[in-house]
This record gives C-alpha cells, sequence and structure tokens, in this order.
C-alpha cells in the first residue's frame, strides 16, 4: 500500500539511478555514500509499497513498476526546475523606477536606453519625465536624475556629471551670427531661465550684448529652438554634446561653470543604496566618463 506522503527528497536519486543502473555511481554523482542512496530507494520503495528495481550482482535494473514510475516521475522533476529557473529569472528581473528631467531623458537617456539594456538586461527602466521636483519615497520612486548642489532633504546623492555650459548654436546660425555673437552684437538670444545669459557673459568678463529671443523654462524645448536656427542658446554641454558631434549644433564658445549645479543621481535614504540603484549608478559614470 501507498504511504500518504511520498518522499519527494528521493526523487532525483531515484532518476539518476535508473539512468545509471549503478548505486555506487549514483552516489557518487550526488555526493552520497552507497548506503545513503541505497537507503533513499528502499525509502522511495516502502513509501509505494512496492520494489521498483531488479538487484542484480552490483548493478540494478527498473522492473515493470520501475519504469512506469520514472515516466511519471522525470518530466514531473524537468517541469519543476524549469519552473525554478523561471522564478529565479522573473526574481532577478527588476523594474527600477526613477525621475528625472524631460530635456535629460530627450537629448541624453533615450539614445542611450539600447546601451542600458545590453548592460542590464534584467533591469527595466520606468521612467517619469516631469519638471516636477518628486518626492521619491512618497511616489514609490526608486533614484531620480537631478541638476542642483547635491543637498536634497531625506536624499542620498552621487554627482555623476557636470553642470558646465556653453553657447550654442545651429550651423546656419552660427554661420550667420557667430563673428557678431564673439564681437558683442545685437544677436538672437535664446534663454533657460536657470541659466541667464548675464551670468554668462559676467563670467566671460564682457557686457550683456543680444537681444532676448524667447526664454524657455524647458531645457529641451530650448535646445530644439537651437536645433531649428531660432537663436544661440546657452545650454548644459551635457545636452548637447550629441549634438554638437552630429553636427546639428555648433560650440560658439568653450564651456564654462556658472554654478554649483551639477547633475547628480539621487536615491532615498530610508533605502540605502540597493544594488540596482547601484548599478544604474555604475552605469551612468561610465556612460558620463567621457562628456
Amino acid at each position: 500500500m501507498m504511504s500518504e506522503r511520498l518522499p519527494l527528497h528521493v526523487l532525483p536519486t531515484f532518476v539518476i539511478a535508473a539512468r545509471l543502473e549503478n548505486l555506487r555511481a549514483t552516489a557518487q554523482q550526488v555526493h552520497l555514500t552507497h548506503g545513503a542512496v541505497s537507503q533513499q530507494i528502499q525509502l522511495l520503495e516502502q513509501a509505494v509499497g512496492y520494489p521498483l528495481f531488479e538487484r542484480r550482482g552490483r548493478g540494478v535494473r527498473l522492473n515493470a513498476a520501475g519504469k512506469e514510475m520514472l515516466a511519471a516521475v522525470e518530466p514531473a522533476l524537468q517541469a519543476l526546475q524549469q519552473g525554478v529557473a523561471r522564478a529565479q529569472r522573473a526574481a532577478a528581473n527588476q523594474t527600477l523606477r526613477i525621475s528625472v528631467l524631460p530635456s535629460f531623458a530627450h537629448y541624453w537617456l533615450l539614445p542611450r536606453l539600447p546601451a542600458f539594456h545590453e548592460a542590464c538586461a534584467d533591469l527595466a527602466l520606468d521612467i517619469d519625465a516631469s519638471l516636477t521636483l518628486q518626492d521619491l519615497s512618497q511616489r514609490g520612486f526608486d533614484a531620480a536624475i537631478r541638476i542642483g548642489n547635491g543637498q536634497w532633504t531625506g536624499l542620498q546623492a552621487q554627482r555623476i556629471a557636470s553642470g558646465d555650459v556653453l553657447p550654442v548654436a545651429s550651423p546656419d546660425m552660427a554661420r550667420q551670427w557667430g563673428t557678431a555673437f564673439e564681437n558683442g552684437g545685437d544677436v538672437p538670444l535664446l534663454e533657460h531661465d536657470v541659466s541667464p545669459w548675464r551670468d554668462w557673459f559676467n563670467a566671460q568678463g564682457r557686457p550683456l550684448c543680444g537681444r532676448q529671443q524667447a526664454l524657455f523654462n524647458d531645457a529641451g524645448l530650448l535646445i530644439r529652438a537651437a536645433e531649428q536656427g531660432f537663436g544661440i542658446a546657452l545650454a548644459k554641454k551635457l545636452l548637447v554634446q550629441d549634438a554638437i558631434d552630429a553636427g546639428r549644433l555648433v560650440a560658439l564658445a568653450a564651456p564654462c561653470r556658472l554654478s554649483d549645479d551639477d547633475v547628480y543621481l539621487v536615491w532615498p535614504q530610508t533605502a540605502g543604496l540597493t544594488p540596482a540603484v547601484l548599478r544604474l549608478l555604475q552605469w551612468l559614470q561610465q556612460q558620463l566618463a567621457a562628456i
């Protein structure tokens, strides 16, 4: 009579013994003693209530009942192993929710998402692009990209890039207005409300010149307007370097530092630096090292 509780832990040993038809060889493969393997086989046979092997000298061979048992047990164990593997992959695939400025998302992060996926294939990004300064802990964010001095209440911060700015223009605008800009002419200026032209001219030791063509509260719109030839923009080097490299924008002066505002990865102090956020940080540092 079959026991109500089948000793599941001995089933892998049973399958291996059925394949090898030798208990000593089975013992070596499962890292048990010969006696322990014999006890496991006996335990299984006692549980089901009938013999499963024919003993032939030092070897064993499945009898008819054993063959039926193997036909049921082997695919079940394979299915269980596959299920465990899928569960491990599901546990490893994490979603990292981050808050970023729209300009950073559009001009820096999006072009590099394939590289991120290649480096961190098991880590998905849930990106919230907003001009609003999000409360990370209350809104369920794991991390954020912020521009500032690195001091935010309740957050840990790691500087990942400089906030240097430089004047840029489309190639046509640079040809038309480049000389006038260098000589203090009445050039059309595009301004971001957190990077004023007055500060840049002061840093250059030059009087403010030119006329304000437009003022933007979003750096992405500022850069887009410059690419369209609407005027000369004062933009963060980090955000326009790709456009400069691609020839969509031309730098009209060297980058300079106007304030303590740099680019940081931040995360809640209460959560600490989790493995997923650490991987994001390391990837960002690697990508930004050349900029």
